[in-house]
Order: C-alpha cells, then sequence, then structure tokens
C-alpha cells in the first residue's frame, strides 16, 4: 500500500458515517497545517486530509479538546501554496478536526482557489 492509499483509508475511516452537510465539493490534499486557538490557549499541527472553498479537514496527534465553534488562526502549506486564514472548528474528533475558513483576504482566497485547481478541481460556489 503507497502512502497516498494509506492518507485514502484513513480519511475514510475519519468521515465514516459522517452526513454530507459541506455546500463546496471538498478535494483530497497532502499537506500540512499549524491550528492556534485565536485565545493563545492551545497550538497544534496536523495532516490536512482535505480542503475546500469552505474549510478543511485536519488530521492530529494532540488529544483535541475543542468545542465547535472555537475561533482558530489556520496556516498551511500544500504544494508551493502556504495559506493563512482565520477560521472556527465544526466537527471535532479526539484525533483530528473540521475547520470551516471565515475571514480570508483576497490574495489568500485566490490562492486557495489555485490550489484546488491544482488538485484538479474546479471552484464551487
Amino acid at each position: 500500500m503507497d502512502e497516498f492509499e494509506d492518507h485514502e483509508d484513513r480519511r475514510s475511516a475519519a468521515l465514516e458515517g459522517v452526513v454530507e452537510r459541506r455546500e463546496h465539493r471538498r478535494y483530497a490534499v497532502d499537506a500540512w497545517a499549524e491550528v492556534m486557538v485565536k485565545d493563545g490557549t492551545m497550538l497544534f499541527r496536523g495532516r490536512v486530509l482535505d480542503v475546500s472553498q469552505g474549510g478543511c479537514y485536519i488530521e492530529t496527534e494532540a488529544r483535541l479538546r475543542l468545542a465547535p465553534g472555537t475561533p482558530v488562526e489556520i496556516l498551511f502549506r500544500a504544494h508551493e501554496t502556504v495559506l493563512r486564514c482565520e477560521g472556527t472548528s465544526r466537527m471535532v474528533r479526539a484525533r483530528g478536526a473540521g475547520f470551516l475558513f471565515e475571514a480570508m483576504s483576497a490574495k489568500v482566497r485566490a490562492g486557495l482557489t489555485e490550489l484546488i485547481a491544482e488538485l484538479g478541481g474546479e471552484e464551487s460556489d
């Protein structure tokens, strides 16, 4: 099994039983992220498993104790793209969380759109 297949298996396991309520299509990605809770109480690193125009899912080795709706700042690196944006936690698991992107500059939004295009996607609104 190669690394991408392992990544897909873990993504599937993490999302098993999740009801699809997203308004944007998600794209599998192999990226790294740092997430800082806005009040400074927590910082963790993890692997971004998927990304969309609206948010992302980050898997981590850290034991997460985040309430849904917690404001965060996310810095993630994928391919040649580095993006920094604000968001809120939406779905929190013991070893990962889904985040909804909030405030995003035009430059960051353009970088996200370009990244999704590189991943073989098309911008969806």
